[in-house]
């Protein structure tokens, strides 16, 4: 049986993650300068209609979908808890973001500092979020 009152813990513990991350790498991209070696017209303004349109977009899939699915998926996983969440989100990057940005490095002469970053801002985000809904599951 799913806990709504679970879900909830999660949805709070980890977007409040994924919040505090989002924004500590959004200020860390902003200050390395990454985005300066891509044109200007395929750089997108920055604001704050920007960041919570992205801020919803990565709580839908870095906290509410990876929670639906490990709420169902909970009994039927060999292990459980922190490891559980890392193993997933390490399967989910390596499905999800690896392959689309490897596609995305062949066609569009981006900066590979950048592409690099990009990864690497979001295997931060996806462990850290599957890692708290893991342990909220254990508890």
């Amino acid at each position: 049986m799913i806990s709504y009152e679970l879900l909830l813990y999660c949805v709070l513990a980890a977007g409040a993650y994924l919040l505090s991350m989002s924004l500590l790498l959004d200020w860390l991209e902003r200050k390395l300068k990454l985005s300066s070696g891509v044109p200007e017209e395929m750089v997108e303004t920055t604001g704050v209609r920007w960041t919570l349109a992205n801020f919803t977009m990565e709580l839908l899939f870095y906290v509410a979908i990876p929670m639906i699915v490990y709420s169902f998926f909970y009994y039927l996983l060999p292990f459980y808890g922190v490891r559980a969440g890392i193993a997933s989100a390490l399967f989910a990057f390596g499905l999800g973001a690896v392959p689309a940005m490897i596609g995305l490095a062949v066609r569009i002469k981006l900066p590979m500092p950048y592409l690099m970053y990009i990864l690497f801002s979001i295997l931060l985000k996806l462990i850290g979020c599957l890692a708290i809904i893991g342990y909220l599951y254990t508890l």
